[in-house]
């Protein structure tokens, strides 16, 4: 996780106004509660707690508070991991070099058609349930989904 920049810039957490510095402003927002996840970032269940939309990438807010929930490769999104560019360019091949042993792991889930997914893991000793979600579309990264356990 902490070799992970969105857009080359932001970590996985940080403040509205880098959001607004970086993204732009939301196409659009929704109230959690509305939406009602199984599970939220920050664990917080707070009524102004919301989701904030940008070309299709979804972002959970908390006060001045946003952290990445599903990040889409489109409109120029992309990130970098340990200063390799991950965008919509990027193969099968390409991840496969960066993680070998969990692109032999990968699993086909059916998700908006048939994608193919690599789970990577969010932290290098395993401490989290959570994990990483590469989603791809004709051999190339289409999305991520940071997934947490209900």
């Amino acid at each position: 996780e902490k070799d992970i920049r969105f857009n080359g810039k932001l970590k996985r957490f940080f403040t509205l106004k880098e959001f607004e510095q970086v993204f732009g402003r939301p196409d659009s927002i929704r109230l959690l509660k509305d939406e009602e996840p199984c599970v939220t970032i920050f664990g917080t269940e707070a009524p102004e707690d919301k989701y904030l939309y940008k070309n299709g990438s979804r972002f959970e807010n908390n006060k001045d508070s946003i952290a990445v929930d599903e990040f889409w490769f489109q409109q120029g999104n992309f990130i970098t991991y340990k200063g390799i560019r991950i965008d919509a360019e990027t193969t099968m091949e390409d991840i496969q070099k960066l993680f070998p042993t969990a692109v032999k792991g990968m699993l086909g889930l059916d998700k908006e058609g048939k994608l193919w997914v690599v789970k990577l893991r969010e932290d290098a000793n395993g401490l989290s349930d959570g994990h990483i979600k590469l989603f791809f579309k004709n051999n190339r990264v289409y999305f991520m989904h940071w997934w947490l356990p209900c």
